[in-house]
Protein backbone atom coordinates (compact mmCIF):
# COMPACT_ATOMS: atom_id res chain seq x y z
CA UNK A 1 0.00 0.00 0.00
CA UNK A 2 1.49 3.39 -0.96
CA UNK A 3 2.07 5.59 2.08
CA UNK A 4 2.54 9.34 2.43
CA UNK A 5 3.90 11.25 5.41
CA UNK A 6 2.25 14.57 6.26
CA UNK A 7 4.25 16.78 8.64
CA UNK A 8 2.07 19.46 10.22
CA UNK A 9 4.00 22.71 10.62
CA UNK A 10 1.19 25.27 10.23
CA UNK A 11 0.79 26.27 13.88
CA UNK A 12 1.41 29.79 15.14
CA UNK A 13 3.75 28.70 18.00
CA UNK A 14 2.02 31.05 20.43
CA UNK A 15 3.33 29.31 23.55
CA UNK A 16 6.92 29.16 22.30
CA UNK A 17 6.99 32.80 21.22
CA UNK A 18 9.11 31.85 18.18
CA UNK A 19 8.49 29.86 15.01
CA UNK A 20 9.55 26.62 16.64
CA UNK A 21 9.62 24.46 13.49
CA UNK A 22 12.12 26.84 11.88
CA UNK A 23 14.16 27.37 15.06
CA UNK A 24 17.74 26.10 15.03
CA UNK A 25 18.34 22.67 16.53
CA UNK A 26 21.86 21.35 16.18
CA UNK A 27 22.52 23.42 13.07
CA UNK A 28 19.28 22.49 11.30
CA UNK A 29 15.71 23.80 11.53
CA UNK A 30 13.55 21.72 13.87
CA UNK A 31 11.32 20.76 10.93
CA UNK A 32 14.15 19.08 9.03
CA UNK A 33 14.71 16.55 11.80
CA UNK A 34 11.27 15.04 11.13
CA UNK A 35 11.80 15.25 7.37
CA UNK A 36 15.09 13.38 7.73
CA UNK A 37 13.51 10.68 9.92
CA UNK A 38 10.70 10.21 7.42
CA UNK A 39 13.14 9.81 4.55
CA UNK A 40 15.38 7.39 6.44
CA UNK A 41 12.32 5.31 7.38
CA UNK A 42 12.04 4.40 3.69
CA UNK A 43 8.33 3.62 3.83
CA UNK A 44 6.92 6.81 2.29
CA UNK A 45 6.71 7.65 -1.38
CA UNK A 46 6.42 11.35 -0.54
CA UNK A 47 6.60 13.76 2.38
CA UNK A 48 4.08 16.61 2.48
CA UNK A 49 4.87 19.53 4.77
CA UNK A 50 1.81 21.56 5.74
CA UNK A 51 2.95 25.14 6.38
CA UNK A 52 1.26 28.41 7.40
CA UNK A 53 0.18 30.36 4.29
CA UNK A 54 2.03 33.43 5.60
CA UNK A 55 5.25 31.44 6.04
CA UNK A 56 5.13 29.27 2.94
CA UNK A 57 8.22 30.79 1.35
CA UNK A 58 10.40 30.21 4.43
CA UNK A 59 9.36 26.56 4.70
CA UNK A 60 9.92 26.07 0.97
CA UNK A 61 13.43 27.48 1.37
CA UNK A 62 14.48 25.09 4.14
CA UNK A 63 13.02 21.99 2.41
CA UNK A 64 14.35 22.75 -1.06
CA UNK A 65 16.61 20.03 -2.42
CA UNK A 66 15.52 17.46 0.17
CA UNK A 67 14.13 14.90 -2.26
CA UNK A 68 10.44 14.00 -2.44
CA UNK A 69 9.24 16.80 -0.17
CA UNK A 70 6.26 18.96 -1.13
CA UNK A 71 5.07 22.01 0.77
CA UNK A 72 1.39 23.00 0.86
CA UNK A 73 -0.57 25.65 2.71
CA UNK A 74 -2.38 24.60 5.86
CA UNK A 75 -5.63 25.78 7.40
CA UNK A 76 -6.62 27.87 10.39
CA UNK A 77 -6.76 24.83 12.72
CA UNK A 78 -4.79 21.65 13.18
CA UNK A 79 -7.74 19.63 11.91
CA UNK A 80 -8.15 21.69 8.74
CA UNK A 81 -4.43 21.28 8.07
CA UNK A 82 -4.84 17.50 8.37
CA UNK A 83 -7.69 17.58 5.85
CA UNK A 84 -5.50 19.63 3.49
CA UNK A 85 -2.83 16.93 3.79
CA UNK A 86 -5.40 14.24 3.06
CA UNK A 87 -6.42 16.05 -0.14
CA UNK A 88 -2.78 16.45 -1.15
CA UNK A 89 -1.96 12.77 -0.56
CA UNK A 90 -3.50 11.75 -3.87
CA UNK A 91 -4.22 8.05 -4.12
CA UNK A 92 -2.09 7.05 -1.13
CA UNK A 93 -3.86 4.37 0.88
CA UNK A 94 -1.92 5.05 4.09
CA UNK A 95 -1.48 8.56 5.50
CA UNK A 96 0.88 9.18 8.42
CA UNK A 97 0.41 12.50 10.23
CA UNK A 98 3.24 13.85 12.36
CA UNK A 99 3.77 17.06 14.32
CA UNK A 100 6.66 19.10 12.96
CA UNK A 101 7.45 20.05 16.55
CA UNK A 102 8.44 16.46 17.41
CA UNK A 103 11.97 16.39 15.97
CA UNK A 104 13.29 13.27 17.66
CA UNK A 105 10.88 10.74 16.17
CA UNK A 106 12.93 7.62 15.29
CA UNK A 107 12.63 6.29 11.72
CA UNK A 108 11.78 2.90 13.26
CA UNK A 109 8.64 4.38 14.85
CA UNK A 110 7.43 5.54 11.44
CA UNK A 111 8.09 2.06 10.05
CA UNK A 112 6.32 0.30 12.91
CA UNK A 113 3.24 2.52 12.78
CA UNK A 114 2.90 2.17 9.00
CA UNK A 115 3.14 -1.62 9.23
CA UNK A 116 0.47 -1.78 11.93
CA UNK A 117 -1.84 0.62 10.08
CA UNK A 118 -1.54 -1.45 6.91
CA UNK A 119 -2.70 -4.46 8.90
CA UNK A 120 -5.18 -2.94 11.38
CA UNK A 121 -6.29 0.32 9.78
CA UNK A 122 -4.66 2.71 12.25
CA UNK A 123 -1.68 3.11 14.56
CA UNK A 124 -1.41 5.91 17.12
CA UNK A 125 1.97 6.27 18.82
CA UNK A 126 1.72 6.92 22.53
CA UNK A 127 2.98 6.08 25.99
CA UNK A 128 0.98 4.43 28.79
CA UNK A 129 0.85 6.85 31.72
CA UNK A 130 3.25 5.92 34.50
CA UNK A 131 2.75 8.90 36.83
CA UNK A 132 -0.06 9.30 39.33
CA UNK A 133 -2.78 11.48 37.79
CA UNK A 134 -4.82 13.91 39.89
CA UNK A 135 -7.54 16.36 38.95
CA UNK A 136 -7.23 19.82 40.53
CA UNK A 137 -9.33 22.98 40.56
CA UNK A 138 -8.24 26.32 39.09
CA UNK A 139 -6.46 27.22 42.33
CA UNK A 140 -4.34 24.07 42.11
CA UNK A 141 -6.04 22.23 44.95
CA UNK A 142 -6.16 18.48 44.32
CA UNK A 143 -9.71 17.12 44.06
CA UNK A 144 -9.43 13.50 43.02
CA UNK A 145 -6.98 10.85 41.86
CA UNK A 146 -7.72 9.38 38.44
CA UNK A 147 -7.17 5.71 37.77
CA UNK A 148 -4.29 5.60 35.27
CA UNK A 149 -4.83 2.05 34.04
CA UNK A 150 -5.61 2.20 30.35
CA UNK A 151 -4.59 5.88 30.00
CA UNK A 152 -2.11 6.82 27.30
CA UNK A 153 -0.33 10.06 26.41
CA UNK A 154 -0.80 10.34 22.65
CA UNK A 155 2.13 11.23 20.40
CA UNK A 156 2.60 11.33 16.66
CA UNK A 157 2.94 9.78 14.15
CA UNK A 158 -0.71 8.88 13.87
CA UNK A 159 -1.18 6.64 10.86
CA UNK A 160 -4.48 5.78 9.18
CA UNK A 161 -5.93 4.03 6.22
CA UNK A 162 -7.40 6.60 3.83
CA UNK A 163 -10.94 5.32 4.41
CA UNK A 164 -10.81 6.07 8.14
CA UNK A 165 -9.71 9.66 7.60
CA UNK A 166 -12.29 10.27 4.90
CA UNK A 167 -15.08 9.00 7.17
CA UNK A 168 -13.76 11.12 10.04
CA UNK A 169 -13.71 14.25 7.88
CA UNK A 170 -17.25 13.64 6.68
CA UNK A 171 -18.48 13.24 10.26
CA UNK A 172 -16.45 16.18 11.62
CA UNK A 173 -18.02 18.95 9.60
CA UNK A 174 -16.54 22.22 10.84
CA UNK A 175 -15.38 20.83 14.18
CA UNK A 176 -11.74 20.91 15.26
CA UNK A 177 -9.93 18.30 17.33
CA UNK A 178 -6.77 18.13 19.41
CA UNK A 179 -5.36 15.42 17.16
CA UNK A 180 -6.40 13.15 14.32
CA UNK A 181 -7.13 10.18 16.54
CA UNK A 182 -9.76 12.31 18.32
CA UNK A 183 -11.42 13.12 15.00
CA UNK A 184 -11.53 9.44 14.04
CA UNK A 185 -12.83 8.42 17.47
CA UNK A 186 -15.51 11.14 17.37
CA UNK A 187 -16.79 9.56 14.14
CA UNK A 188 -17.43 6.33 16.05
CA UNK A 189 -14.40 4.58 14.60
CA UNK A 190 -11.76 2.73 16.60
CA UNK A 191 -8.07 3.61 16.76
CA UNK A 192 -5.19 1.39 17.78
CA UNK A 193 -2.59 2.63 20.27
CA UNK A 194 0.97 1.40 19.81
CA UNK A 195 4.02 2.04 22.02
CA UNK A 196 5.80 5.26 21.12
CA UNK A 197 9.19 6.52 22.27
CA UNK A 198 10.21 8.54 25.35
CA UNK A 199 12.56 10.68 23.29
CA UNK A 200 9.73 11.62 20.89
CA UNK A 201 9.07 14.80 22.82
CA UNK A 202 7.06 17.75 21.57
CA UNK A 203 8.53 21.25 21.55
CA UNK A 204 5.79 23.54 22.83
CA UNK A 205 7.58 26.19 24.89
CA UNK A 206 10.97 27.90 24.84
CA UNK A 207 11.93 25.68 27.77
CA UNK A 208 11.19 22.61 25.61
CA UNK A 209 13.35 24.03 22.83
CA UNK A 210 16.19 24.64 25.27
CA UNK A 211 15.92 21.08 26.57
CA UNK A 212 15.96 19.69 23.01
CA UNK A 213 19.08 21.71 22.25
CA UNK A 214 20.72 20.40 25.40
CA UNK A 215 20.02 16.80 24.34
CA UNK A 216 21.61 17.47 20.95
CA UNK A 217 24.62 19.27 22.45
CA UNK A 218 25.27 16.32 24.77
CA UNK A 219 25.11 13.88 21.86
CA UNK A 220 22.08 12.07 23.27
CA UNK A 221 20.16 12.45 19.99
CA UNK A 222 21.34 13.01 16.46
CA UNK A 223 19.91 13.92 13.08
CA UNK A 224 19.13 10.79 11.03
CA UNK A 225 21.45 10.40 8.04
CA UNK A 226 19.95 11.86 4.89
CA UNK A 227 19.09 9.52 2.04
CA UNK A 228 19.36 12.28 -0.54
CA UNK A 229 22.13 14.67 -1.47
CA UNK A 230 22.13 17.93 0.46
Amino acid sequence: MPAVLAILAAGISSRAGVDKVLADLGGHPVLLWSVAAGQVAGCFREIIVVAPPANLAAVLAVTQGRGSVRVIAGGATRTSSSWAALDAAGDAEIIAIHDGARPFVPPSLFQRCVEIAQRDGSAIAGLPLADTVRRANEAGAAREEIEREGLWAAQTPQVFGRGLLEKARLAAGDRSFSDDAAAVFAAGLSVKMVPGERRNLKITTLEDLGYARELVAKGLVGLPAWQVAR
